[in-house]
């Protein structure tokens, strides 16, 4: 291996000839390419101050030009015509402005660092090698020759895959051969070379060590530079109907979902955008936790969304108190019983106009019993909504609400006929239109036979009535998908019919019951006859080792003995258990000062509300902030949350308070749950409890 150190002032460790010319070449080609940047940044300034020149002398001409004559039709139209062209232009502007501004932003992420490797390739014994630099986003000399590769291009797949010698990538489907002769990393501070290394395994590289000890913060980093190859396999997986991702704690799932979507996103930059991305997460604080990574990547966030906010995007007229517990076989009898089902005055809503009546539900009733050919489902709710809005229409126009301003000869079309009780009588067309004259309530509770129903079994019943669904969606990922149930894993897959799925987890941080099992997962897909795999990440990036063997002791034998940890040895957890209040509260209260004197968040995590209450108020006026659902964390400090929002987030100091019998029972569950807890933690863990501590946990 080859180190190189500038100390800031041209001193260098003592070096031979050679070392000493590498590193001064390297150096050269760093100042070459930030130079380029620095005429890109200019060029693209130069282009944005010019189209804002232009946008506003454009605009100047509208303000001048523009007439609004509104004197009768024929003027109307033509001013409206003339408007439209106007928004035309503004409209072209903002496009353009974004794309130059995405691009600048670009480009002065790389200023901070251009690149971070650089691979040798000989594709031809009787050719010469070949070199390549390695960033987070391409630069070219001359808009062809490439000075740096995009980490997510095929060739870059080289680099991560670890494979000194014979080796290849893949274009297309097609596999390349190539000879890797050198795979060096760097460490770029702007235009200067800081050190350089040569290498072969990424877990040994100093880079990844200094990188992973690096002071937790309240934002996640994009780090593309220590992908290791059991990740690398994961974000450059052909694309699949289900890809189930099973990464033990600290494994790096996150990195590598968000990875995902990056290289997602590079792979089909043409056909892919970021609303054809949904990621759905059941901890709000993890959106802010990841919301500056993929923009560092130079790529924009997909819809990141929980449980309840899709339940409210679907417009769900309640929502379930805490979490959905609902049974998937519930959902299975829904679509089983819905056809079968005789319709009934109660299965329909009044279709009303504000307070006006356009049709009351017996009305309904008799307009579905027109088509009783038709089971109750998709094909029959369409052609009702159809005739309902053809007679609703009907009606309004022939009621005394209604009143004919027609001023001149020229009779009306049907279809301006049509658009006017539109907007006259907008709310009873959207009703139907929008299938709102269905009681899916009612329907749902008939089919059931409850009257309490689910957010899940009520959507579950809408969409089997209306086939309300998402076709743009292309990739659904899951995070966490261990703490959902199959009912809810159901909904999706039915709400996003053409979506492939991305789900990643670890069946050991299940932390509430009846969660669906990872073995279920490959049920449903084999049931619905499409392509399932499961890729394994068992390395734990995260935690000191002695934390690693602390938490994974808590797995089958089977299991831990595939876990290992890339950290430099630290410091030992701390076990105590206390008789009395007063003890244990002097201890939490040490622990916490004591932590708050290091660097990085301390996170206090208690395993629920009613304990996390308790941890408060022996904490009296300490200065700790507690984190709920709509917090973001802060950016140091001591912070006091539940393990709920703590699961897929990492705090370098890490007190468990509540780890007695009550909190973590000596179960299944209750494993699962210390498992997660103790996971968070990288640098430093103690576990606490007032009385005897659970018998999970062993000293």
């Amino acid at each position: 291996m080859v180190y190189l150190k500038n100390t800031g002032n041209n001193l260098f460790y003592k070096v031979n000839d050679m070392e000493k010319e590498i590193f001064d070449k390297e150096q050269e080609h760093l100042t070459k390419v930030y130079g380029k940047l620095m005429e890109m940044k200019k060029k693209l300034e130069d282009q944005i101050a010019a189209l804002d020149e232009k946008a506003v002398d454009d605009k100047n001409d509208i303000r001048d030009n523009i007439r609004f004559d509104y004197a009768d039709i024929e003027t109307t139209m033509e001013t409206l015509a003339e408007i439209e062209v106007w928004n035309r232009y503004i409209d072209t502007y903002n496009v353009e402005s974004s794309s130059l501004g995405k691009r600048l932003s670009t480009v002065n992420k790389l200023l901070e660092s251009p690149y971070f490797a650089k691979i040798q390739l000989q594709f031809d014994p009787s050719e010469e090698p070949e070199s390549y630099y390695i960033g987070r986003a391409a630069i070219s000399e001359n808009g062809y020759d490439q000075m740096v590769v995009d980490w997510r291009s095929p060739i870059a797949e080289v680099y991560y895959n670890q494979e000194m010698g014979s080796t290849h990538y893949t274009v297309e489907e097609r596999q390349i051969p190539v000879d890797l002769k050198l795979r060096r990393q760097f460490d770029l501070k702007k235009d200067k070379l800081l050190s350089y290394f040569d290498t072969q395994i990424a877990i040994e590289d100093p880079m990844l060590l200094q990188s992973l000890s690096q002071t937790r913060s309240d934002k996640m980093q994009a780090i593309t530079s220590t992908i290791q190859k059991e990740q690398n396999t994961v974000i450059r997986y052909p694309d699949v109907p289900v890809l189930l991702v099973n990464g033990i704690a600290g494994s790096g799932k996150t990195s590598v979902l968000l990875q995902r979507i990056a290289y997602l996103f590079y792979q089909k930059r043409k056909t892919l955008r970021p609303d054809q991305v949904c990621l759905m997460t059941l901890n709000p604080v993890f959106r802010d936790y990841i919301d500056n990574v993929l923009p560092d990547l130079g790529e924009s966030n997909p819809l990141t969304i929980t449980w309840q906010e899709y339940l409210e995007m679907l417009n769900v007229p309640f929502m379930d108190n805490d979490y959905d517990y609902t049974e998937a076989s519930s959902l299975q009898k829904i679509h089983d019983v819905l056809p079968t089902l005789a319709p009934e005055e109660d299965d329909f809503f009044d279709i009303k106009q504000k307070e006006i009546m356009v049709m009351p539900k017996k009305d309904v009733l008799s307009v579905v019993d027109r088509f009783s050919q038709f089971p109750l489902g998709v094909r029959l709710i369409q052609i009702v909504s159809d005739e309902l809005e053809q007679r609703a229409k009907n009606i309004l126009r022939n009621s005394d609400h209604y009143t004919d301003n027609e001023s001149d000869s020229v009779s009306k079309s049907d279809s301006a006929d049509d658009n006017r009780i539109e907007n006259d009588f907008g709310g009873a067309i959207r009703t139907i239109k929008k299938c709102g004259w269905i009681n899916v309530l009612h329907i749902a509770q008939r089919i059931l036979g409850t009257s309490h129903i689910t957010a899940a079994e009520w959507l579950y019943t809408k969409m089997e009535l209306t086939g309300e669904c998402d076709r743009n969606m292309r990739y659904v990922m899951i995070d966490e998908i261990q703490d959902y149930t199959k009912a809810q894993l159901m909904v999706f897959r039915k709400y996003f019919p053409n979506a492939r799925f991305m789900l990643l987890g670890d069946e050991y941080q299940s932390i509430r019951e009846g969660t669906i099992t990872f073995a279920e997962i490959a049920e449903m897909t084999a049931a619905d006859e499409k392509e399932f795999v499961e890729l394994p990440l068992m390395t734990s990036y995260r935690s000191s080792p002695e934390i690693t063997e602390m938490f994974s002791s808590l797995l089958p034998a089977e299991k831990k003995l595939l876990v290992s940890s890339v950290q430099r040895p630290g410091e030992t957890p701390i076990i105590e258990a206390y008789n009395s209040e007063q003890d244990y509260c002097a201890a939490l209260n040490k622990y916490i000062d004591e932590f708050s004197k290091k660097d990085g968040i301390t996170a206090v995590i208690c395993r629920s509300a009613y304990s996390l209450e308790k941890v408060s108020t022996a904490l009296g006026e300490k200065d700790v902030k507690i984190i709920s659902e709509h917090d973001a964390l802060p950016s140091g400090g001591a912070v006091l949350l539940e393990l709920s929002l703590a699961k897929g987030l990492e705090f370098d100091n890490v007190i468990l308070a509540d780890v007695d019998a009550e909190s973590y029972p000596d179960n299944e569950l209750g494993k699962h749950c210390l498992y997660t807890a103790m996971s968070r933690a990288t640098q430093r863990l103690v576990v606490l409890s007032c009385g005897e501590l659970s018998a999970v946990i062993e000293k």
